[in-house]
């Protein structure tokens, strides 16, 4: 059998969390859950959030199996019953006795030991070196693109300004500033339909003045060349970016997030030498974004927020996307947020997930069961720490 309980695990992509002290249980369920509507979602569609609303939300993120599955497991961690109420309560006295004692006791208990962090969401960014403080884990911080773009659509300065601009922010942050790679969620804003030729100055120029002087059509244009720029510069540094394929937020156009939408820019032959993470492994369009890391030589996998938010679905996605990427292109990773629980549930998660499949495949005769130890070992953090570059 396949053993995974000792094995370290890097989560490839999450977001910076603190010290938030006490919640209360609809808080907690709130900052842990994924989907099911918040009360700005509901009031922004003229719906007065009411307590009926409220009760409403709480129930839709208290019924997914991912969280029914955080509540299991949560109250192993602290061998009480499985009700929302009794784990709060009981997160809330760990917390009051040491935030980052009770962290390392979640991530010892599932090997969780390195953080890869996108520093660019929430806004206004963490202190990195607070988040290394707080935080018993190694913390790899990357950077977002999309608010540097933000920020100087404001500034309201011409082209060649706003390219030096651009370039300076992303150098200074892959060099002094330490980000070991970048970061774009594109497909929340314009989508993954990126033509490889928006690599053009000239386009970046055009797209500008188009925005400057109000007319049609510029953002997409300039955010698709700020992409391919982005991609350059991952390339001279030597860095991986990541890009957001798939499911996200109710924000997402997910049809324009499909992973296959990046083909034709990601084999065009000036990008082929970036090293590219299909982040969420476009779930659920998976399949896809493993072909991509078959066929492309740089594009790797990462299963994050599939693990653990589609729950049960975790080994289906470990195993659809093995079918086709190599095993030394897939990476895990949870997309936590805002509380270390989700982190600590998607390790564990993930580690039965995977070693499930695993199993399966050696009794398939697919695998040996050396080899499928080894690529345990792959894709729960060696995949990650060669791409990031942290040996």
């Amino acid at each position: 059998m396949v053993d995974l309980t000792g094995l370290p695990v890097l989560d490839v992509h999450c977001h910076p969390f603190l010290d938030q002290g006490p919640l209360d249980v609809d808080e907690f369920v709130t900052q842990s859950a994924f989907g099911g509507g918040t009360q700005r979602y509901m009031e922004d569609g003229g719906i007065p959030f009411t307590a009926g609303i409220q009760k409403e939300v709480q129930r839709n993120k208290r019924d997914t199996i991912y969280f029914r599955r955080m509540m299991l497991n949560l109250a192993a961690f602290f061998d009480i019953e499985p009700e929302p109420e009794a784990v709060v309560a009981a997160r809330n006295a760990a917390i009051a006795k040491g935030y980052t004692e009770y962290v390392r006791r979640l991530f010892d208990a599932v090997g969780l030991t390195t953080l890869v962090v996108d520093f660019c969401y929430p806004l206004p960014m963490h202190e990195i070196a607070q988040v290394r403080a707080e935080l018993p884990a190694e913390i790899i911080p990357v950077f977002r693109i999309e608010p540097l773009i933000v920020d100087l659509l404001d500034a309201k300065v011409g082209w060649s300004e706003f390219r030096r601009l651009y370039d300076e922010a992303i150098t200074t942050a892959l060099g002094s500033g330490g980000f070991k790679g970048l970061k774009s969620v594109i497909a929340y804003r314009t989508g993954l339909d990126v033509s490889p030729l928006s690599r053009s100055p000239d386009q970046g120029l055009l797209a500008l003045d188009a925005i400057h002087r109000g007319l049609g059509g510029g953002t997409k244009k300039l955010r698709d060349h700020l992409l391919c720029r982005a991609m350059e510069l991952c390339i001279e540094h030597d860095v991986p970016i990541q890009i957001h394929t798939g499911m996200g937020d109710y924000e997402v156009n997910l049809v324009l997030s499909r992973p296959a939408y990046l083909m034709d820019l990601l084999r065009f032959p000036a990008f082929r030498a970036c090293k590219v993470l299909l982040v969420h492994t476009g779930y659920p369009f998976h399949g896809e974004a493993g072909y991509m890391a078959n066929v492309l030589p740089r594009v790797y996998c990462d299963v994050s927020e599939g693990v653990p938010f589609a729950g049960h679905g975790a080994a289906r996605i470990f195993r659809e996307v093995l079918e086709m990427a190599p095993i030394s292109k897939v990476v895990y990773g949870s997309d936590g947020f805002r509380v270390p629980e989700i982190n600590f549930t998607s390790a564990m998660v993930g580690k039965e997930a995977l070693g499930r499949v695993l199993n399966d495949l050696v009794a398939e005769g697919m695998l040996r069961e050396a080899d499928a130890q080894a690529a345990a070992g792959m894709i729960l953090a060696a995949n990650a720490r060669e791409l990031y570059r942290l040996d």
